[in-house]
């Protein structure tokens, strides 16, 4: 009994002997002598950098190319740096004070790969907020007949203040262009049709016993 227990353990080791070499031969060839050490192999692509974060902090980008780094408490964050288009329709006022309807195309892209990734949790969110806001504010600082006329100047000077905006999140607007620009009318006529539409609106039965007690 006590040798089929022997030869059974030994049998056991063998084949626990033969797995791990097994193992460690399949790793070698997959990965080379380096994985044996305790490195992994990282491949970066030509448009993109990869931001290596080990314990939480940030340790350093990879650039494009082949990267041997050490395996363990790590985390990889692959940044891409091509250009990006976005389109939008956004309603505004201009410094005369007519309601306008714009349609427009931007291009942005992404040059400080860290601050993108953690200044902000949706990078792409962001960036339409803060555009959508610096178009606000040079429709205010411009007329109707200034926006409508002059789209390249509009545009450059939405393209420069975006720029600046964009900064902060690690990204920069190449282009900006104004496609189409329409006039839905005064945005003081707009106000008061809406305030005729809320004085014109049916009184709930509460409000209406209020005012009868007054």
């Amino acid at each position: 009994m006590g040798e089929l227990l022997g030869s059974l353990a030994f049998s056991l080791i063998i084949i626990a002997l033969i797995a791990g070499a097994w193992a460690w031969i399949t790793t070698l060839f997959r990965k080379g002598m380096m994985a044996l050490l305790g490195f992994d192999r990282i491949c970066v692509q030509q448009f993109e950098t990869v931001l290596l974060y080990r314990n939480g902090r940030f340790e350093r980008a990879l650039n494009p190319g082949p990267h041997r780094i050490r395996t363990g408490s790590r985390q990889l964050v692959r940044i891409d740096l091509r250009p990006e288009v976005f389109r939008f329709k956004q309603g505004a006022v201009s410094a005369d004070r007519f309601a306008l309807n714009l349609i427009y195309v931007v291009r942005t892209q992404i040059i400080a790969p860290q601050a993108s990734f953690e200044s902000t949790q949706s990078y792409r969110d962001e960036v339409c907020m803060r555009l959508q806001s610096v178009v606000k504010a040079v429709c205010s600082r411009k007329t109707r007949l200034e926006i409508q006329m002059d789209h390249q100047t509009f545009s450059n000077s939405v393209q420069k203040a975006a720029s600046q905006v964009f900064r902060s999140i690690g990204c920069e607007c190449l282009t900006f262009e104004l496609m189409q620009v329409d006039i839905t009318g005064l945005a003081v006529e707009l106000d008061n049709r809406r305030a005729g539409v809320a004085v014109h609106a049916p009184v709930a039965v509460g409000e209406k016993s209020a005012f009868a007690a007054m």
